[in-house]
């Protein structure tokens, strides 16, 4: 597996949760026991549009760093870490239930950021 290749698949990943946030907000509010409102609902529909931008990012960075990739792939790999660690401290302390899609999704950014690392460190 190349550094390319996990760009993109990250970018996959994160598309599918800008289709949660956008076209069905009810079961993402479900996975981690939110209130529904309006607030939360206009809310979900700007952080739906950052991933989006994240996931664009993600695409199209590996045309445009050329030899440099590597080093994004490490500064990646620090944030898919950091947001591992803050879904396993929000299932910790109660804020998000201890369910499998909570600990899945969790589990996918510990993933990516090993790929990202290990994939990075071989470039």
């Amino acid at each position: 597996m190349n550094l390319p290749l996990i760009f993109k698949l990250a970018a996959g990943f994160m598309v599918l949760w800008v289709l949660q946030m956008w076209f069905l907000p009810s079961m993402v509010e479900e996975t981690f026991g939110w209130n529904s409102s309006p607030d939360l609902r206009v809310l979900m529909r700007y952080m739906g549009m950052a991933m989006a931008a994240l996931a664009t990012l993600h695409w199209t960075l590996p045309m445009w760093a050329g030899e440099n990739l590597s080093n994004f792939g490490m500064v990646t790999a620090i944030f898919w870490g950091l947001f591992g660690v803050m879904g396993v401290y929000d299932i910790a302390v109660g804020i998000s239930p201890s369910t499998a899609p909570n600990f899945i999704s969790t589990g996918m950014n510990f993933v990516f950021s090993i790929l990202f690392f290990v994939n990075s460190r071989k470039s």
